[in-house]
């Protein structure tokens, strides 16, 4: 009993000490002594040089984005249900014409494809021979020929051969049913919410996205150089190996041909065109001008395949031709 009463005691006694240390040392530094080593370090006042950020201090933000340097609207001719103009840099859309209505891809369908091919370990020196099955539509390649697997894709994406793609999906190592699932994770992965594909080489009408997510396709899909070196491309030979001629394929994109004419460089037009009776005539094409600036352009659905070009090279002359970018004179007049 003696013992924890002095356990008591003590206890009591440090916890007193406690209290009255603290009260001393309140009213001492309190009352400003300034003897060094009761003195806690201060901070000095808050200057504005350095990380201190008010807003007399920051830059002037202005937009990076194209301006419009006046109000006129898009005046050349137009049968396409649908058409988007989007700058490649930041996105910023410059002509819209219906452009949340959701339409078949037909062959645009194989930029997709391109880019789920190029993300699967293919040896694309190895060969294969042209199946019965493969045989769809083209007549790019025909039944009993081998082809490296370069070679068709050449032939796939210059002269838009369905064939080819089969071809080449079914050398991909994995079934054609997974290949089309990879082709809708590729498209969840790059937001392309509205896109939805059903098979790979653009046959089907259920293969669809909206005019925005397909700009957006092709600006993804041009990203790979073997992708836009290959669709950059105005004439190849593809060589069957088991043949005694080479055989032309001409790309199906009139623009890069100048069958359409237009004052684009051969190395500044990359794109993909698309037709199947339920889409019209198609295409998605990135143009960029003398200045380096580059822009994406969808015609969905035009009336005739010439119209699908001319259309396109019409709205991206107009779009150049009115929109001002960041580098461009009188750009500072556009903004606040």
């Amino acid at each position: 009993m003696k013992n924890k009463l002095i356990d008591f005691l003590s206890s009591f006694g440090v916890m007193l000490a406690g209290i009255f240390l603290l009260f001393f040392s309140s009213i001492y530094f309190a009352s400003g002594n300034n003897f060094s080593f009761f003195k806690f370090p201060t901070s000095g006042k808050r200057s504005t040089v350095g990380g201190d950020v008010y807003p007399d201090n920051l830059p002037l933000s202005k937009p990076a984005t194209p301006l419009s340097k006046d109000k006129d609207n898009f005046s050349g001719s137009s049968t396409a249900a649908s058409a988007i103009v989007v700058d490649t840099k930041t996105k910023t859309v410059l002509f819209s014409k219906n452009t949340d209505e959701i339409r078949p891809l037909a062959s645009i369908t194989k930029l997709m494809t391109a880019m789920v091919l190029l993300d699967l370990p293919i040896n694309w020196s190895s060969t294969t021979i042209v199946t019965n099955a493969d045989v769809e539509g083209d007549h790019h390649v025909d039944i009993d020929e081998e082809f490296t697997l370069d070679d068709l894709w050449h032939v796939a994406l210059i002269g838009s051969s369905n064939s080819a793609i089969n071809a080449l999906v079914r050398n991909s190592g994995v079934s054609k049913e997974r290949f089309v699932g990879l082709m809708n994770e590729k498209a969840k992965e790059l937001h392309l919410s509205s896109a939805r594909f059903a098979e790979p080489t653009g046959l089907s009408g259920k293969n669809m996205a909206n005019a925005l997510d397909t700009a957006k396709l092709l600006i993804d899909a041009l990203k790979f150089d073997k992708i836009y070196t290959t669709v950059q491309t105005g004439e190849y030979y593809a060589h069957p190996l088991n043949g005694k001629k080479a055989r032309r394929i001409w790309t199906t994109n009139w623009l890069l041909t100048n069958w359409i004419p237009n004052n684009f460089k051969v190395e500044n037009i990359a794109g993909k065109t698309g037709y199947i009776d339920d889409s019209g005539y198609n295409f998605a094409v990135s143009l960029t001008n003398e200045k380096k600036h580059s822009i994406a352009v969808v015609v969905f659905g035009a009336s005739t395949n010439e119209g699908r070009f001319s259309e396109a090279r019409d709205l991206a002359e107009w779009s150049f031709g009115h929109y001002l970018w960041p580098d461009d004179s009188g750009y500072e007049n556009l903004t606040e």
